[in-house]
């Protein structure tokens, strides 16, 4: 016969049997849609305040830096930078507060001074080189005389087909300041001494140039044309031969009518270099000896 099972456990098993299927029918068992929109739903996102921040590159700190530096701090410091006026008047108020209005307005005065000269050299040219003169005049060139130098001497450098009118500006100029002319053509020597001995052949070229249109227009004297081409022509090379060429070319018919017998001297020293045959810019010298053949021709 079998065991028999006590009551109290048969008890407590029947009530467990009854409570499965009632867990298993409390299930409800959803498609898949409901299912996908369930786990969306559950799905925990972090908090915006717990995200890790966004690294930032390179570029934009620097560009940060850069807008943060665009604003002067103070007044007289901006470099010629535009402040919009209530930042002006603000900063203006401070350096009155400090003591220091004397010296930011006479920083304010350098900075228009600057922008004056420059709006009306960088405008120069053969048809305006008349108002151009009046608008110079106007400003005060004894105060910027240096300004003015530096502009003219970086233009020219970069264009020299505008070394005439620059020339002819300086040359106005120093009929009524000559302390202008002076020291324009003092900075084109040290100029030119510099780049001599760096074997700079461009900045060679140019500063020559200007030189030689500052002779021919009374501002330079004759004998600075005769040192120049008696420095180049010590020890002929390639490159010094060159700068001697450009240099006689522009010079060459004011010394002429000035000196012509050092002028001859310069030119049998070309011949010179022509019949000693170790130079590559032979074509070059052979047309300027035969430039200087037809003028003489031409004299008699």
């Amino acid at each position: 016969s079998p065991p028999q099972i006590p009551s109290d456990k048969l008890d407590d098993s029947s009530r467990v049997l009854k409570a499965v299927p009632e867990a298993h029918t409390s299930i409800r068992y959803s498609s898949d849609d409901d299912e996908s929109s369930g786990s969306e739903r559950h799905r925990r996102t972090p908090p915006a305040e717990l995200s890790p921040p966004r690294a930032s590159s390179g570029r934009e700190k620097s560009e940060a830096r850069q807008q943060q530096s665009a604003l002067p701090t103070r007044l007289g410091t901006a470099g010629g930078r535009y402040i919009p006026p209530a930042l002006k008047r603000t900063m203006m108020a401070d350096a009155a507060s400090r003591g220091d209005a004397k010296e930011v307005q006479q920083r304010e005065s350098w900075d228009q001074l600057k922008k004056r000269i420059n709006a009306s050299g960088n405008r120069a040219n053969i048809g305006n080189i008349k108002d151009i003169i009046v608008e110079l005049f106007g400003a005060n060139l004894v105060r910027g005389r240096g300004l003015l130098c530096r502009l003219l001497m970086r233009a020219q450098s970069q264009s020299t087909s505008f070394t005439a009118v620059y020339a002819a500006l300086v040359a106005v100029i120093n009929t009524k300041l000559p302390l202008i002319g002076e020291l324009m053509v003092t900075r084109l020597v040290l100029q030119f001494c510099r780049a001599f001995k760096r074997d700079d052949k461009g900045l060679c070229i140019s500063s020559v140039m200007f030189l030689a249109h500052l002779s021919n227009q009374r501002v330079a004297h004759e004998v600075l044309a005769f040192q120049i081409v008696s420095l180049l022509l010590e020890t002929p090379t390639d490159d010094s031969v060159e700068v001697v060429v450009a240099f006689t070319r522009e010079v060459g018919a004011f010394l002429g009518s000035i000196v012509p017998r050092v002028l001859n001297y310069v030119f049998d020293a070309f011949r010179s270099i022509l019949h000693e045959d170790r130079l590559t810019h032979i074509v070059i010298t052979r047309d300027l000896l035969v430039m200087h053949a037809t003028l003489s021709t031409q004299k008699r």
